[in-house]
């Protein structure tokens, strides 16, 4: 069906051409009762629309905008056509849509061309035909249309088969730009995300400008600019983030039913984004995601589902999402079901099985998987034991920009059992791992700052940055006797001012929160320090 609504019909179409300023619409009745077809189209407009001091009544809007049709006024006749299309105020008649649409068009009227480009796009009244839907469809632009400006736009932009339109990227640029300096939302929408994203040969990234399209998108009501201005604002992508902002603007998106919305807002709840994390709604927003099919949110639910996270544990049921995912191709649904394989979870273990579909998300440069291979392959479980097989992975995931990799690989620099020992390697990609944010890289790089020895000289002011950094992603460390040596280390230097003001409360903190993880020399700290 034509992609117009009922709804943007009424907004779009409906929109006064007169000469006449705005007005209540009793002003326009004085002058429609005179048979002015200007004002009988503008009080149609107040009735289509519920505005102008009356209440929304498409039956007062048909008749006024029969008359004014009858006078051959062309924007009453496109907006009676499309009443016709859709059986708002009469009766569906899509005879009355084509005379009606023909008779504006016969006017160069730019909405009636595009209009009956749709119709033999769609074979509605007229059969399909598409040399007849590409005349009307650069006719309709040509006159201005900007819907016709934009569906043409994306057309040439990207060039289509079927019906053949060939690729001209700068055409397809112009036409959106002339469709956006009308306002159409989709059109700056569609160059809010080229700007940000950057369009190779033609457009040079520029969040700046992206973030100003979407801007302006998001403010005609278009749901899924609204989407795409959130989710910028949440980013700070060529602007200041604003997590409590983007929210409300992703969920308006959300309500207005945007897929992608969905599984967003599954992750502003699970991560605390803008919002206290709440498990249980991100559960809620992922199962909406995954009923439209949205397949970047099948494995987060899946996880939930594995671990009874805001959701009833089932394992079997992780699985099957799993399942789905990678049947779709999403290189993160063959990840989880090789841990599923490897760990039994939800099905029989199996490590040929787990071997095999993480290799398919390696395929796919899944970060997670490659990791996992290379785990594998270094101690031979479920796969004959190769260490070269399992550095290649490594580096993979390296390259990728994997941190945890990046850990790794400076791991197997410093101990020296599967490559050449070499501190300064070491060093580089442990250092690149915590300032990509990995919270057990900045925990191991703390501690050897405090204590110096062969791999860095002591350093306070480099220890306490990296074990603060370590303290505020504390669940994110995974490993107890770390965090305690972290919390340690982060209490003396409060303590004593090392890399930082002394401060003695802050100490007490960290010391009492090193004795909670089980540093016994803390422990004793707290016992002296509540005598």
């Amino acid at each position: 069906m034509i992609k117009k609504s009922l709804t943007l019909i009424i907004f779009a179409l409906g929109i006064s051409c007169s000469t006449y300023a705005q007005q209540e619409a009793s002003f326009y009745k004085k002058y429609a009762e005179k048979g002015d077809k200007e004002a009988m189209y503008n009080l149609a407009n107040c009735y289509l629309k519920g505005n102008g001091g009356v209440q929304q009544d498409y039956n007062e809007a048909t008749m006024w905008l029969t008359k004014a049709s009858k006078k051959k006024y062309a924007p009453a006749q496109v907006s009676l056509a499309y009443c016709y299309l859709y059986g708002a105020g009469v009766m569906k008649d899509y005879a009355k849509t084509w005379e009606l649409a023909n008779k504006a068009a016969n006017q160069n009227h730019a909405g009636a061309h595009y209009l009956l480009a749709q119709m033999y796009k769609e074979g509605i009244y007229v059969s399909q035909n598409e040399s007849l839907y590409l005349k009307y469809l650069y006719s309709s632009a040509n006159l201005g249309d900007d819907d016709g400006q934009v569906e043409l736009g994306r057309l040439i932009l990207y060039g289509n088969e079927k019906p053949y339109v060939a690729q001209n990227t700068r055409e397809g640029l112009n036409l959106y730009q002339k469709a956006a300096e009308q306002g159409n939302g989709e059109a700056l929408l569609q160059l809010g995300c080229i700007y940000r994203d950057g369009l190779e040969g033609y457009i040079t990234k520029d969040q700046q400008k992206g973030y100003q399209y979407l801007e302006a998108a998001a403010n005609t009501g278009l749901a899924r600019a609204l989407f795409e201005y959130g989710y910028v604002k949440l980013n700070g992508w060529g602007c200041e983030a604003d997590p409590s902002e983007a929210v409300r603007y992703i969920s308006a998106a959300a309500e207005q039913n945007v897929p992608n919305a969905y599984k967003v807002m599954g992750d502003i709840c699970y991560y605390g984004l803008g919002v206290e994390t709440n498990y249980a709604d991100a559960a809620k927003w992922y199962q909406k995601a995954v009923d439209e099919g949205y397949g970047n949110a099948y494995s987060q639910l899946a996880w939930m589902y594995l671990v009874g996270q805001g959701i009833e544990e089932n394992e079997s049921k992780g699985y099957q999402l799993y399942s789905q995912a990678a049947e779709a191709g999403y290189p993160e649904g063959y990840a989880g079901l090789g841990m599923c394989y490897e760990n039994g979870y939800g099905v029989t273990k199996n490590m040929s099985n787990a071997v095999s579909n993480y290799k398919k998300a390696a395929e796919l440069n899944n970060d997670y998987s490659l990791h996992r291979l290379y785990a594998l392959y270094r101690s031979g479980d479920g796969v004959a034991k190769d260490t070269q097989v399992a550095i290649q992975y490594l580096r993979q995931a390296v390259d990728n920009g994997s941190t945890n990799a990046m850990y790794s690989l400076g791991y197997e620099y410093l101990v020296g059992e599967i490559l050449h020992q070499e501190n300064s390697s070491a060093l580089e990609y442990i250092t690149k791992s915590a300032d990509g944010g990995y919270a057990f890289a900045c925990a191991v790089l703390g501690t050897f700052y405090y204590d110096g020895g062969p791999l860095v000289d002591k350093d306070f002011n480099q220890a306490f940055k990296y074990l603060s950094a370590a303290a505020s992603q504390s669940s994110s460390v995974g490993n107890d006797d770390l965090l305690a040596v972290v919390y340690k280390d982060l209490g003396a230097c409060y303590r004593f001012g090392r890399g930082t003001e002394a401060d003695q409360s802050l100490a007490s903190y960290y010391t009492e929160q090193a004795a909670k993880y089980g540093d016994t020399k803390s422990l004793d700290a707290v016992k002296m320090l509540r005598k």
